[in-house]
């Protein structure tokens, strides 16, 4: 369960026990009438007399716990908008608007941070940039609010197709990452494939098929402690697969050279 989940859950036990007890006290409090200097503490059919010094003793206890019970509520209610409102401040500053995924601010923090374990601790993970082809044409011809509709389509199969673990983010325009940690490369492009085959599926009217170009690479020690020309590889291998016709999947083999590996790939005149 997550951390902000929990938080909720307590809080809201917290209310529902704090307002039972405030009814228990008010219920209790109802139960006396004052007369001049004397009350009475009435029980169904049963009247006792008390003096007023008891009753103004019993009253104050009364009237202390709720107004400790008030101020309890009060505060759990302050203390959960205010860490609603964080968690939606940090929510909006690590994510774009317009697809919900991550965006490039979160994605350079991550990256940063699962770089430098593979480096030191010879961790594996991998990387996806993918484009979505012709989307200046999209733009272009149809506007960009159909443009946005495509980003979003796309946006939501990559959220949907990768696990908990990893991460997608927008990285710039049409452009896109997906951090996969503790994966080799054989199994991000199975990932790969999968997703540039769902979006190949996208039926938007007017814009006609939707393909993108994928670029798919591993961390490997060769990389260690180049963080920026592992980014560039990754590039490289997208604009590789652009050049070849697009709609296609381009990674490296055991010789770090570029190698197609999509599944029967189309030329994208």
């Amino acid at each position: 369960m997550d951390k902000e989940k929990k938080i909720f859950y307590i809080l809201t036990l917290s209310i529902i026990i704090e307002i039972c007890l405030v009814l228990v006290v008010l219920f209790i409090s109802s139960n006396f009438l004052i007369y001049n200097d004397f009350s009475v503490l009435r029980e169904i059919n049963k009247s006792i007399f008390i003096g007023a010094k008891n009753f103004i003793y019993i009253s104050f206890i009364l009237e202390f716990i709720l107004f400790i019970s008030a101020i309890t509520v009060v505060w759990i209610i302050t203390r959960y908008k205010k860490i609603f409102f964080e968690k939606n401040s940090e929510d909006i500053a690590m994510t774009d608007s317009l697809t919900g995924l991550y965006n490039r601010r979160y994605f350079d923090s991550f990256y940063e941070n699962i770089f430098d374990q593979a480096s030191r601790y010879s961790t594996i993970f991998s990387l996806i940039m993918c484009d979505i082809d012709h989307f200046k044409k999209i733009n272009d011809t149809y506007g960009h609010d159909k443009g946005d509709v495509v980003l979003k389509e796309v946006a939501k199969i990559l959220k949907n197709n990768i696990r908990k673990s990893d991460i997608a983010a927008r990285y710039g325009g049409e452009e896109f990452m997906i951090v996969l940690p503790q994966t080799e490369l054989s199994n991000c492009l199975d990932v790969a494939r999968k997703i540039k085959t769902l979006i190949s599926k996208i039926n938007i009217k007017d814009t006609g098929k939707i393909t993108i170009s994928m670029g798919v690479i591993s961390y490997s020690k060769e990389f260690e402690d180049k963080a920026k020309d592992f980014l560039k590889k990754v590039d490289e291998l997208l604009y590789d697969a652009k050049n070849r016709g697009r709609n296609r999947i381009i990674s490296v083999d055991a010789n770090n050279e570029n190698i197609e590996v999509s599944e029967n790939p189309w030329i994208d005149d």
